[in-house]
């Protein structure tokens, strides 16, 4: 979905120094889209995103940031390039890459549109400034203690920049993944379930063979859960090489020729792999750490590299379920990831009193009739509902200090709504339903965009943060049609498999009866066989 633009308003100063490098701001309009490679002849890895970070996510990181760090103040003005600095030593404690300077410039007026630069200092030794902020002071609300940036300058006029760190006090109040998982606790996952092997008779030798297997993989999977939880993903890799290159060879032979074993080990994978996404993110907005988030981005990026490096020397169909798994698994939860980083920038501007204030200002400014005029034969939506919607339900959310979770019922009470009149009876209905949950997101999107532009229009002052929780409520939109697509197949599949059982039930019946039959009724009919054989 579309965003107007937001790079009228930087000054033409910013060309000099901002501009000299591509960048769009507008990237984060599209989180599909992979990060830009770096030029051959830049090595400069400071001026490229961290590629485990989508764009977006990239971007709503710099805002966040800058919401936290700095306050807009007149008669008060900041270095530019101690600015980037700052946040740069940031990303550096958090082992993220920093965007390039250009696209922090752009992110900077976005989050602050009035903002102005100049060149301040004497002749030879004047520097860009940006002009109307100030660092927001410790003991101000929303001080993430961070590393903030002192600068101070000397008789020769050169800056020096000092950094104090300080560890964030983040964890204290939330409980994340990293502090909930002790080390001293013990590891727990699912059961192995052990296969039924049908196409072998049981014997004492293979049974054992089965039984050490299981314990063996499954010590090998909570010492994956053990690294991952640690944030030590770089062992990963050696774990699976002694893992799959040291088997004893009774395992490998008995992966050859016994499938039931292909068959219990990608079922327990699909297990693992579901304690993981409950473990780190049982809810959509958990308080997931910064460094667990690095974590799993690099588990899930590396993990089908990992299995094509060490499995794919096995039997073609042991490697191949292993591998659609993992790649299945990978993709879910990367999705999940970066809706919970959009989650905690949403959460980050709740929280923040001015920002909800301002925000409840320009939405009473907002031109509604305009807006319903301009849907009105496009989605073919109830008006009274919509405006009902626009005037009430959104301003009692902004007039009220409240969490996400509860914008998150609000979204999940509309989809709900609209998605229950046309929930599928039966197979038949299994398209409609689709169809409509696609109209669905279409005219979400339609509106969502139009209020945007909107408030693009009348220069909001609080467009960044409408901008923030606007890409959650979009991504939560398009989780929450999916979930019930996703249930709505299960529904149908289970009355299938019903449907199915009841019909093999009845002809099971039938043909015993027949059998029957032909057997009592025709006595003959053993005489022709007899006479056949």
């Amino acid at each position: 979905m579309m965003l107007p633009s937001v790079h009228s308003s930087i000054d033409n100063d910013d060309s000099k120094g901002e501009d000299k490098q591509s960048s769009a701001v507008g990237s984060s309009n599209n989180p599909t889209r992979a990060t830009q490679n770096v030029n051959n002849n830049n090595n400069d890895t400071s001026d490229i995103l961290d590629p485990i970070m989508t764009d977006r996510e990239a971007n709503m990181h710099v805002t966040t940031w800058a919401r936290s760090n700095y306050v807009q103040e007149r008669d008060h003005n900041v270095p530019r390039r101690n600015m980037y600095e700052h946040y740069k030593a940031h990303c550096a404690a958090r082992n993220l890459t920093p965007v390039n300077s250009a696209t922090f410039g752009k992110l900077i007026r976005v989050v602050f549109p009035d903002l102005k630069t100049r060149r301040l200092g004497v002749r030879g030794q004047s520097k860009y400034h940006y002009c109307g902020i100030r660092v927001r002071a410790s003991n101000e609300p929303n001080q993430t203690n961070d590393q903030i940036l002192t600068i101070t300058e000397d008789n020769s006029g050169s800056t020096r920049d000092n950094i104090s760190t300080s560890p964030s006090a983040a964890s204290s109040v939330h409980p994340t993944a990293s502090n909930i998982l002790d080390p001293s606790i013990s590891i727990q996952l699912p059961s192995f379930m052990k296969p039924n092997i049908l196409s072998y008779t049981h014997t004492n030798e293979l049974d054992a063979t089965v039984h050490s297997f299981i314990s063996a993989y499954e010590n090998h999977c909570r010492q994956i859960l053990y690294l991952v939880t640690h944030h030590q993903v770089d062992k990963i890799q050696q774990v699976m090489a002694l893992f799959y290159d040291r088997m004893p060879e009774n395992f490998r032979l008995m992966i050859h020729e016994v499938p039931e074993i292909t068959e219990a080990v990608w079922r327990y994978d699909s297990l693992f792999y579901d304690t993981i996404i409950e473990r780190f993110l049982p809810t959509v907005n958990y308080p997931l750490s910064q460094a667990m988030m690095i974590t799993l981005r690099t588990y899930t990026r590396e993990l089908s590299n990992y299995i094509d490096a060490f499995v794919s020397r096995f039997p073609i169909n042991f490697y191949q379920k292993k591998f659609d798994v993992a790649r299945i698994f990978a993709a879910k939860f990367r999705r999940h990831l970066s809706l919970n980083h959009a989650a905690q920038t949403a959460t980050a501007v709740l929280n923040m009193p001015e920002y909800l204030s301002a925000m409840r200002k320009d939405w009473e400014q907002l031109d509604f009739d305009g807006l319903l005029d301009q849907t009105l034969w496009v989605c073919d939506c109830n008006t009274t509902d919509i405006r009902h919607i626009l005037n009430q339900e959104i301003y009692d959310l902004l007039t009220v200090k409240i969490s996400l979770d509860h914008w998150m019922n609000w979204v999940s009470n509309i989809v709900d709504s609209y998605l229950k009149k046309f929930t599928p009876s039966s197979s038949n209905d299994a398209s409609h339903y689709l169809a409509q949950a696609k109209q669905f997101l279409l005219k979400w999107n339609f509106y969502t965009s139009l209020i945007m532009k909107g408030l693009a229009r009348q220069n909001a002052r609080s467009f960044s943060s409408f901008h923030t929780i606007h890409l959650f409520l979009d991504d939560y939109a398009l989780y929450l049609v999916e979930e019930a697509i996703a249930q709505a197949n299960y529904i149908l599949m289970r009355q299938q498999q019903v449907i199915q059982q009841a019909e093999s039930s009845s002809t099971a019946t039938t043909s015993t009866s027949v059998t029957r039959t032909n057997i009592y009724s025709s006595p003959s009919s053993s005489t022709n066989k007899g006479n056949l054989s």
